[in-house]
């Protein structure tokens, strides 16, 4: 069965997504999102299901940009109803006649739209969106269709201006990992919640790299979610996972009784070995991802997460491995459940760990400075100056060159060819990746891969890389 071995406390928070401080909003919504306070509760569940862990630190994400109307074109695209299956989705919400019903950050009412046909004739759907011209196009659209029962609602980006305790359904496709001002907005959806009334949201996954398509702000995990849900006041209903890409959550207002089912307790991978309420262990799947397979011995429903950090440390001189994202199962039944566990391994000179090689598991705060990268990287954002935010390719590779320049200080040569991918010639992962070291407050510039810039920099063509590393090397003798 699982061995875990205790750490001692979350490591301290450094700024993680940017080299230099951010102003004026942008710093205020920075260090909302980054101060964000995680307590994992789990009110009017039996005692033996509570987590029990002191209060923990989160570090978490940075809101992304919202959609301008100028992109509204792309919310209409044919393939979205393969993508994103909406009538699935309608069905796993139970919309019926009569129904109030929400589609905040409607955009061009693509959801609104589908909404308003299942609650009529009796329902309606307000379409809220922040941009005037985005209720405009969805207006033209909704005429077009010929549809009715919408209500256009021209909302504030900390206020979804709802009438209070009317509304039975919202729904937030793929719109809340933009939401600046998250905690006012989830004020306002509770309080617009009837009795019984529910949240649909939708996000694209972080944990199995379905996702990665996407801007990694774009992407969010489970215990992102939840980390910011549960302390406003919310509690989950359910989390289904049949779409190809995304999660969709069922958020209930906690406490509320008319929502019928079975609570579900979040815990914890740690908390729920500790209790006792899972059994797991850890083996090997090769360099990029450790199988925990792990069982609820319990009645209760479960939600078992992991963070972005957790060590894996070889019992048999294999590969140790380290967690490159936040990771999350549901443990509805007592059966065994393989949970595939991205991850990257540390020492380069030994194998990877297979199918039979155990691990034993240990917290993140075990490895301070690589829990600091992974954390880093699971952002995947970086910016010089006062330059657009940059995105980093979600490459395995560019994250296996990170942890071995933490490490074990190799040479270029050491980890070019090892790094390399048909998507990511090795200057890019390397240079990438001394990016996201940087980031986690280790100074590059001391390392052996620094002496060997020359081989790493010399023919990028990518404009944030190369403004990156003319900050680090002013003021120094080039090469």
């Amino acid at each position: 069965m699982l061995s875990v071995k205790r750490g001692v406390s979350m490591a301290s928070m450094a700024s993680m997504m940017r080299t230099d401080a951010p102003t004026g909003r942008e710093s205020r919504r920075y260090l909302a999102c980054v101060l964000a306070v995680l307590v994992w509760t789990t009110g009017g569940v039996p005692t033996t299901a509570q987590a029990q862990a002191p209060d923990r630190i989160e570090r978490h994400r940075v809101p992304a940009d919202f959609m301008s109307y100028l992109g509204a074109q792309w919310l209409e695209r044919p393939e979205r109803v393969q993508e994103e299956q909406p009538e699935a989705v309608l069905d796993a919400m139970g919309l019926g006649p009569g129904d109030v019903a929400a589609d905040i950050g409607c955009g061009s009412g693509y959801y609104a739209r589908r909404m308003a046909r299942r609650v009529a004739p009796e329902g309606r759907v307000y379409c809220v969106d922040i941009q005037q011209e985005m209720l405009d196009i969805m207006q033209e659209l909704t005429d077009r269709d010929g549809v009715t029962g919408i209500v256009p609602v021209l909302g504030d980006v900390d206020d979804p201006k709802l009438p209070a305790g009317e509304v039975d359904w919202i729904i937030l496709a793929d719109v809340y990992h933009e939401m600046s001002e998250f905690e006012a907005m989830l004020a306002g959806m509770r309080a617009s919640l009837a009795p019984g009334g529910r949240v649909a949201l939708l996000e694209y996954r972080i944990e199995d790299g379905t996702g990665d398509n996407l801007k990694s702000d774009h992407a969010m995990s489970v215990r992102q979610v939840l980390a910011e849900w549960l302390p406003a006041g919310f509690a989950l209903a359910d989390l289904h996972e049949f779409l190809p890409g995304q999660h969709l959550f069922i958020m209930k207002v906690a406490g509320d009784t008319e929502v019928p089912g079975d609570p579900i307790v979040n815990l914890d991978l740690f908390e729920a070995v500790e209790q006792g309420l899972v059994e797991a262990e850890a083996v090997g799947a090769g360099d990029a991802s450790v199988t925990v397979r792990i069982r609820n011995t319990g009645d209760d429903k479960l939600l078992v997460t992991m963070p972005v950090g957790v060590s894996f440390q070889s019992a048999d001189n294999a590969r140790d491995m380290v967690s490159r994202r936040d990771a999350a199962i549901r443990l509805f039944d007592g059966e065994w459940h393989d949970w595939v566990v991205r991850s990257v391994g540390r020492q380069q000179g030994r194998p990877a760990a297979g199918s039979g090689d155990p691990f034993t598991i240990a917290r993140p705060a075990s490895l301070p400075t690589l829990n600091d990268l992974m954390y880093v990287m699971q952002v995947g954002t970086y910016r010089v100056a006062d330059a657009p935010l940059q995105y980093v390719p979600r490459t395995h590779g560019v994250e296996q060159a990170a942890v071995w320049i933490a490490e074990a200080d190799p040479s270029y040569d050491d980890i070019a060819a090892a790094v390399a991918d048909p998507r990511m010639p090795a200057p890019y992962a390397v240079a990438f990746a001394l990016v996201y070291c940087d980031l986690a407050g280790i100074d590059v510039t001391g390392t052996r891969i620094w002496e060997d810039r020359a081989q790493v920099f010399g023919g990028l063509r990518d404009p944030g890389l190369n403004a990156w590393y003319q900050r680090k090397t002013a003021g120094r003798i080039q090469p």
